[in-house]
């Protein structure tokens, strides 16, 4: 039979079981470096992915503002105000002067109406009255506190020697009331 000696089977043992557990532990480590890999590549997909999202979370942002303006425009454009302007008529007073009814039609309460007729070859101006003095002549009027239904009468001195009929264009600034802020 065969001697053993048991005194070099114990570093013998530890020095394979030593060589076994670095085979395991290799082989562990080579798996946490597969799965750190994997792991950093998905985080990287989710990083494209998350980029993806906030583009996307943008542009639906700006198509969500967009609409909100489209719907403000059009509820503006809704409860703006609605004027009557009617045929002026054509006064001679030592002056002439052409008397045009307005009328507010709808809309909401109005602090400011500036009505202008600037620039315009044959009109002089705003005046207070018919027979009004061209030195009074203002390039607008100004109307205050008007409600749906208002009427008024604005006069505008004209050069004396205007063709007939006069055509005038008014503008008209609108300042929101009862606290509004819309002009």
């Amino acid at each position: 039979m065969m001697d053993i000696d048991w005194s070099t089977w114990g570093p013998t043992g530890v020095a394979a079981v030593a060589a076994g557990i670095a085979v395991w532990q290799a082989v562990s480590a080579g798996r946490q470096a597969k799965s750190a890999r994997e792991q950093a590549a998905s985080a990287k997909e989710s990083a494209v992915t998350a980029e993806r999202q906030a583009r996307a979370a943008e542009e639906q942002l700006a198509l969500a503002r967009q609409q909100y303006q489209s719907e403000q425009r059009a509820r503006d454009e809704a409860e703006g105000p609605r004027f009557q302007v009617d045929q002026g008529v054509d006064q001679v007073s030592g002056e002439r002067s052409a008397e045009i009814p307005i009328k507010l039609l709808a809309g909401t309460h109005l602090d400011t109406v500036i009505i202008s007729a600037a620039g315009q070859p044959d009109v002089r101006g705003f005046v207070p009255h018919v027979g009004g003095h061209e030195a009074n002549a203002r390039p607008s009027i100004t109307l205050t506190n008007l409600a749906p239904g208002a009427a008024h009468t604005v006069v505008l001195e004209l050069e004396w020697n205007a063709s007939s009929p006069v055509n005038v264009r008014l503008d008209f600034e609108c300042h929101e009331g009862a606290g509004g802020t819309r002009t």
